[in-house]
């Protein structure tokens, strides 16, 4: 009797065994998100900046008309390395239809860019554009154009003669780099006798804007104006050249912080040009959106989203020019850019 149940045991041994080794492995599929009418548009920068929040403003405006989602991502510091790992990570989460990039680096983000198109999203691409852009619409200030028209007024105010000092961004900015061109391109045909006799870098932070402007200060006691190529890049010389009895100096800004407002208003800045952050952001989510819902294709890749001056003559009517330009811009992304 034990012996039957021996064997009757290596019986049942020998069956589970064989069918361990024949059954097939199991397979495990993947299945695409029942998205139903949620959809994503991931909207990122390279840092936390005034501009970039108003940037998105502009998409979280557009998200809610739109009745979609955003993902917006920015590292607290300038980092374009660590945006765009940010963004590869966001483009895996599901339901994502979009992707809109703010970058001063124009070729860091071709290749997720790339990938998103690939994978039929709508694309933009906003702040710096190359040759080889990926995004269906790149759009910005014209920031070249931007730099000659401050140069215009600057030749003006200095009589054609004198000395400037160039308050630079981040190491290696491309839109600053931009600016700075279109100065001294418009100096050199235009004014020879104005001449840039220094550049002071990384001033568009808390930190850098004054250390620049007491740097300026001190280095370059012979400037007759001190040129602006972002945001913050001013601000310091709002209160620095003041103290130490420098109203002589021209200086000019980048967009409407709150500082260079009221430096506008009592006299310490002379004037600034407004960009669009609004509007790029709104865009930022309207284009892939009209791209997936309409069908259309960009049938221009880039799109330059305008500035507009300002000093105390418009002080208190320049928004209501900035808003009719981005009335007229987003015309002209429904009638002529997407089609």
């Amino acid at each position: 009797m034990k012996r039957l149940i021996l064997g009757t045991t290596l019986m049942v041994l020998l069956v589970v065994g064989l069918a361990a080794c024949t059954m097939p492995e199991t397979v495990v599929v993947e299945r695409e998100p029942d998205c139903g009418e949620t959809e994503r548009y991931i909207v990122s920068a390279p840092l936390v900046h005034p501009y970039i929040t108003a940037w998105q403003g502009g998409a979280e405006a557009a998200a809610e008309e739109l009745g979609v989602e955003i993902v917006f991502l920015a590292p607290a510091e300038y980092s374009p390395e660590k945006q765009l790992e940010m963004t590869e990570s966001a483009l895996s989460l599901p339901c994502i239809t979009g992707l809109s990039v703010m970058t001063g680096v124009p070729d860091i983000m071709e290749g997720i860019l790339s990938q998103a198109k690939e994978r039929g999203l709508g694309t933009t691409q906003n702040a710096s554009c190359s040759e080889a852009v990926n995004a269906d619409v790149c759009m910005a200030t014209d920031f070249y154009t931007a730099g000659a028209t401050v140069a215009e007024r600057l030749v003006d105010l200095m009589g054609g003669e004198g000395n400037v000092v160039v308050a630079f961004g981040e190491p290696g900015n491309v839109v600053d780099k931009d600016r700075q061109a279109g100065l001294e391109d418009y100096f050199a045909e235009h004014a020879p006798d104005i001449k840039v006799i220094g550049v002071l870098i990384d001033c568009d932070n808390p930190e850098g804007t004054v250390r620049c402007a007491e740097e300026a200060l001190v280095t370059y006691p012979e400037m007759d104006a001190y040129y602006s190529l972002g945001n913050l890049n001013s601000v310091g010389a709002t209160v620095a050249f003041p103290d130490a009895g420098r109203d002589d100096v021209i200086v000019t800004g980048v967009d409407d912080a709150p500082e260079i407002v009221e430096g506008i208003r009592n006299g310490t800045v002379s004037f600034t040009y407004v960009q669009q952050p609004y509007g790029q952001g709104y865009l930022a989510v309207y284009i892939p959106w009209m791209i997936k819902h309409q069908g259309v294709q960009a049938t221009a890749q880039y799109l330059d989203t305008r500035i507009t001056l300002v000093d105390q003559s418009n002080i208190d009517s320049y928004q209501d020019t900035m808003k009719q330009n981005f009335l007229e811009i987003k015309e002209l992304v429904e009638t002529e850019v997407l089609q």
